[in-house]
């Protein structure tokens, strides 16, 4: 699941956000295996709940490796 965050990731053109919490979870989950760069942020407005939202700052190099393997056995199935 997380790689297919990483792929939806590649293809977006920056500013790179993630707001709903299963892709701030699997955020987190990249930027702790050393895939991604990111900034945590809380978003709070009156009335409404506090969210978590993620910005993508940067794919690292493992990153961009996995996406390339990730895509490579795609073509290959």
């Amino acid at each position: 699941m997380d790689i297919q965050l990483l792929l939806r990731i590649g293809r977006m053109p920056p500013p790179r956000w993630l707001t709903l919490s299963a892709d701030v979870s699997a955020a987190k989950r990249l930027a702790a295996s050393g895939m991604i760069e990111m900034t945590l942020e809380l978003q709070c407005r009156p009335k409404v709940f506090v969210r978590e939202a993620v910005h993508v700052c940067a794919i690292t190099s493992e990153g961009a490796l996995a996406i390339a393997g990730e895509k490579s056995r795609l073509k290959r199935q």
